[in-house]
């Protein structure tokens, strides 16, 4: 009886750790791109689980584009590398490498950041 409450027990642990596993999966974006984009930045949230950035691309025909990258690296990885808040306060002008959701054309993974002064601050080449 004993050995059956435990082999039950420890379904039941492994069935509430599967949801957790598959947040964790790059599959919704195409992560064989890496599309570059230069602009300035509405928003930063330097947050855990996953950080996101708004940026403002200015076209060459003077349109402006709104690129969301709603999910990155881990604040807590990023800032270890030495990115600190005030390096993508909102207005400060950088490039952002991305890779596009599968399924939302104006969505975005984050796979780095580069700063004017060439620092570069990413956890997927």
């Amino acid at each position: 009886m004993r050995r059956r409450l435990l082999t039950l027990l420890g379904a039941v642990l492994c069935a509430l750790a599967l949801p957790a596993a598959a947040h964790h999966s790059f599959a919704i974006y195409d992560m064989s791109q890496s599309i570059e984009f230069e602009g300035v930045i509405e928003v930063a949230k330097l947050r855990n689980p996953h950080m996101a950035l708004t940026l403002v691309q200015t076209n060459a025909d003077g349109t402006k584009q709104t690129i969301n990258f709603v999910e990155g690296a881990p604040a807590n990885m990023i800032v270890r590398m030495g990115l600190k808040p005030e390096d993508i306060a909102p207005g400060k002008t950088i490039k952002a490498i991305g890779a596009p959701r599968r399924d939302d054309a104006n969505a975005y993974f984050l796979k780095a950041i580069i700063l004017p002064d060439g620092r570069r601050f990413s956890v997927i080449n």
